[in-house]
């Protein structure tokens, strides 16, 4: 099954990293990728969870989270990549080439959007999140995007940089004060 996805799915981005394994970087296939994906955003919604507690685990969403993030893809322009090893799901991003902004002071602006960046925990370090922050970007490249976006928790500090060495610069900075404890 797998060698007839090579046809039907061809790599937008292959390299080898490490000791001879070959990264690819492929366009989401439900059939083949969703156990993967499902256990990246698990993982993903836990270690987010630790930055913040009153996040809900990645077991309570998952079964959401994705057909919701599927349906993005088709409302706006979108795409899951998924970053191989070894046939092995190692992460994955959403990209979204036809984003409107619902807020009133920016007017009737349109973006890009990277709604989701996820690296399982064990394949972190390796260049597997910039491969795949530099495929949608690609994308969104592709699809006439001027502005591309994405977001990160303020706590999430190797993501933030990552951002950063990548080029996105700061637009809004979003801020939370407890005001007092249950």
């Amino acid at each position: 099954m797998r060698s007839s996805l090579g046809a039907k799915n061809p790599a937008i981005y292959s390299n080898i990293i490490g000791h001879r394994t070959l990264l690819l970087i492929r366009n989401f296939d439900e059939v083949v990728h969703l156990e993967g994906v499902q256990a990246c955003l698990i993982e993903l919604q836990d270690f987010e969870r630790l930055l913040d507690p009153r996040l809900p685990s990645g077991a309570e969403i998952v079964d959401d989270y994705i057909p919701r993030m599927l349906d993005r893809c088709t409302t706006c322009n979108g795409r899951v990549l998924v970053a191989e090893l070894n046939e092995e799901v190692v992460g994955y991003a959403t990209i979204l080439a036809k984003v409107r902004s619902e807020e009133i002071e920016e007017g009737d602006i349109e973006y890009g959007l990277v709604s989701d960046v996820v690296v399982a925990s064990k394949y972190r370090r390796q260049g597997i999140g910039r491969k795949l922050l530099e495929a949608a970007e690609l994308y969104a490249k592709s699809n006439d995007v001027r502005w591309l976006r994405i977001g990160v928790l303020a706590k999430n500090h190797s993501a933030d940089n990552l951002y950063d060495s990548m080029g996105f610069k700061r637009m809004y900075i979003e801020r939370e004060k407890e005001l007092s404890k249950p």
